[in-house]
């Protein structure tokens, strides 16, 4: 008789995932039946002690601060001893070291579009943001940018050439549950807008956001940060791995930290952090 996969599991994955091969994939919203939906910041319906991996890929710098240690904990509950946790997210080093560099060479432009990287997702106020309005213009004029549109794939993995038309879409299959999620997304912005103009216009722009579920950043973690919560959550061996390199055994890389190409699935802003449960 074959021996069954090691329980895997792989939190807020959004449409990246793999079904089948032992893999249990959440998230707090999904149309698919190869995830299961639950509140990420709440104790998952899984086992105690039955994994031997959890995977995360940017979400940790989506949650307050606050709560970062009741996350950590509870992918502490999940995994069996020696289990290991893998979380992929934005590097606050790396950003800054890159930002520097750019500044200092007088690239004003990509030392900009770096401020973007960093500020736009914790501060903005509307769906895409600055980085949207950006891309938008970028695509736009592609043979007049050619040398950004390059650097911001380089920096964030974004494909701005790439993006699927509606037709593109349903060909590849599975794109009417998309579509209908895009149009019930866009009557639920239009609906909240309509109700927000009761409120006055200074509350509004003070205090009011209609980024999307999952857009805005919380916190941006670096190496030392992660460190030091990780270890107090009881994690120990904790070191930074590349986009393809791991200590789990058969990880696999391509589709989750690595695009078709070879190249990191989220660019060269983020960093891979492992972590093991003593055991």
């Amino acid at each position: 008789m074959a021996q069954a996969s090691p329980t895997k599991i792989n939190l807020a994955c959004g449409g990246v995932f793999i079904n089948g091969d032992g893999w249990i994939n959440v998230d707090y919203s999904t149309s698919d039946p190869a995830v299961q939906r639950a509140d990420l910041l709440a104790r998952l319906p899984l086992p105690d002690d039955g994994a031997a991996l959890v995977y995360s890929s940017h979400f940790l710098e989506h949650i307050p601060r606050s709560q970062a240690p009741a996350f950590l904990a509870e992918c502490w509950r999940m995994l069996a001893p020696g289990g290991v946790l893998r979380l992929v997210l934005p590097d606050l080093d790396n950003l800054c070291r890159t930002y520097l560099t750019h500044r200092e060479r007088g690239e004003h432009e990509k030392a900009d579009f770096l401020v973007l990287e960093m500020i736009d997702q914790c501060v903005r106020r509307e769906s895409g943001g600055e980085l949207g309005r950006l891309y938008r213009q970028l695509k736009s004029a592609p043979e007049q940018n050619v040398e950004l549109i390059d650097f911001v794939r380089e920096r964030t993995g974004e494909h701005l050439l790439a993006g699927p038309t509606a037709a593109s879409v349903l060909a590849a299959g599975g794109g009417i549950p998309r579509l209908v999620r895009r149009v019930r997304a866009r009557a639920e912005r239009l609906w909240t807008r309509a109700v927000l103009q009761l409120l006055p216009k200074a509350f509004r722009a003070q205090n009011v956001s209609l980024a999307g579920v999952g857009e805005r950043h919380q916190w941006l973690w670096d190496l030392a940060q992660l460190r030091a919560v990780l270890q107090a959550a009881g994690f120990e061996a904790i070191e930074r791995c590349e986009a393809s390199s791991s200590r789990f055994a058969g990880f696999p890389f391509q589709p989750l930290d690595l695009d078709t190409d070879g190249r990191p699935r989220k660019g060269a802003e983020s960093m891979y952090i492992e972590a093991r449960k003593p055991g």
